[in-house]
């Protein structure tokens, strides 16, 4: 990988604005629902990233959103060309290969501390991010540490969490099986959150990125997508360790059995959820840099985090190492449906005619998606025309569509921002009906197939190559 020309979230956002693709926003905004509602208008209309400098109520404190959400910032986040498929490659290296991490003795975000009563998380500017939230959601793009009380693996994921008090924050999602140990036997459970990481940390935060025989995970994915070691802390009050070059690090622990209600929360699977037990977090101490930098995001059906992307990549390298099916060539899960509620379409090299139900059923007992269509490699799987064609063309209802039965799969070690939705009135995923497959491929069906009608996949990638070079938008 090439070396990137930033360290933390303050460069790549100069490296925004020299692009053309930061805005500052000079005029003051309040936190309750007018920066959501502003970030939400601003992503519709295809915006560039947000910097908010006068937030009400505090000055000099600026917050940042919207800056991971286009093309076009991910090609600068990543080092490389704004195509979607160069995007997707380095993905899904960084989950094949990891670059370990750095610990340094100090870093930019212990330059200012905070330790028990000087603790003070409404300091923070924190949004009220849509109207029917039931609180101050510090937890969107923040990646949440913890570590595994057996195994001793660092995890990083994206969770829900809001504030409760000055002291105290919730934590969403089901009660997580590290959790539950640490509980179990007795101990509270450390966890730090990092809010305003860089955006390849941010991203890694929110992908489902699996333990590696080295105990690697998203802190090691994220150095391989930079091109150079994670740079990581120890905490002040525990044994975890978090980016060095983070805007705040908030440290807390939860106490064995110690829930509340957390919500509701405006998701991106288009609904609120809400949380009746969710870990309760109590917060022994707050560094940051000087002058921080706030980050967060308003979760929409799209929001600002390509979720599809590393989802996809995700799940390709899932398909491909754990279930041994290397004939799959690439899966895209798209963003609108939300977790549980989408799918994901699988394009493979299709040699027998049982192989699309063995992927299929392969990739039920991977994920718990309503819907999975497998289609031919020279399918354009983002290309919703194409895909729907094949479907329309090639799926035969008495033949090609597999029905499973619906379980839904928690995936707490990574479940990411939108958690599960506990309260009777917001428990969405209990509607979701039995998972269906379709094989809408083309081999092994009919004779005298003409050829199919389209740019092949190289020429196209020559041509994608060349696009800047040929000055078309």
């Amino acid at each position: 990988m090439a070396y990137h020309a930033y360290r933390d979230l303050r460069e790549y956002l100069g490296l925004l604005e020299a692009k053309g693709l930061l805005q500052r926003v000079t005029v003051p905004v309040d936190l309750r629902y007018e920066i959501g509602a502003i970030c939400a208008r601003a992503q519709e209309r295809g915006g560039p990233g947000l910097l908010f400098e006068r937030v009400k109520g505090y000055e000099g404190k600026p917050l940042v959103s919207n800056i991971i959400y286009s093309v076009e910032q991910l090609a600068l986040a990543f080092n490389t060309e704004p195509d979607q498929d160069a995007i997707y490659e380095i993905i899904v290296e960084g989950h094949r290969n990891r670059t370990p991490s750095m610990v340094l003795e100090t870093g930019p975000c212990k330059e200012e501390k905070y330790f028990g009563d000087e603790v003070d998380l409404y300091a923070i500017p924190t949004p009220w991010w849509h109207e029917l939230d039931g609180g101050q959601y510090l937890g969107t793009s923040a990646g949440v540490i913890d570590r595994h009380p057996e195994t001793g693996v660092l995890n990083m994921g994206t969770y829900r969490a809001m504030i409760v008090d000055k002291n105290t924050l919730t934590l969403s999602g089901q009660i997580s099986p590290r959790i539950e140990r640490s509980w179990a036997q007795g101990q509270p459970h450390q966890v730090a959150i990092a809010v305003g990481m860089d955006p390849l940390l941010t991203l890694a935060s929110g992908s489902p990125v699996a333990v590696d025989e080295h105990g690697y995970m998203e802190y090691e994915a994220a150095g391989t997508w930079r091109g150079s070691p994670t740079e990581l802390v120890k905490c002040e009050t525990s044994d975890l360790l978090v980016p060095a070059n983070a805007e705040y690090i908030v440290e807390a622990e939860t106490l064995p059995g110690e829930t509340c209600v957390e919500g509701p929360h405006g998701e991106a699977g288009g609904f609120y959820g809400q949380n009746l037990q969710a870990a309760r977090l109590r917060v022994k101490c707050v560094t940051h840099r000087h002058d921080p930098i706030a980050y967060g995001i308003i979760c929409l059906l799209e929001e600002d985090y390509p979720r599809w992307l590393f989802r996809s990549g995700a799940f390709q390298d899932r398909l491909r190492r754990e279930a041994g099916l290397d004939c799959v060539k690439q899966c895209y899960m798209p963003e609108l449906g939300g977790r549980g509620w989408g799918g994901c379409i699988i394009r493979a090299e299709i040699t027998h005619p049982d192989q699309p139900r063995q992927i299929i059923e392969a990739a039920w007992k991977l994920n718990s998606s309503r819907w999975m269509i497998v289609v031919d490699e020279d399918c354009d799987v983002r290309n919703w025309n194409d895909v729907m064609w094949r479907v329309v063309t090639a799926v035969r209802p008495d033949q090609d569509i597999l029905t499973g039965q619906s379980s839904y799969r928690d995936g707490s070690e990574h479940v990411g921002s939108s958690g599960r939705a506990r309260a009777e009135e917001y428990d969405i995923d209990r509607q979701i009906p039995d998972p269906t497959g379709l094989n809408a491929s083309f081999k092994f069906k009919f004779t005298d197939l003409p050829p199919i009608n389209r740019p092949s996949r190289e020429i196209m990638a020559r041509v994608v190559a060349r696009w800047q070079e040929l000055g078309l938008p």
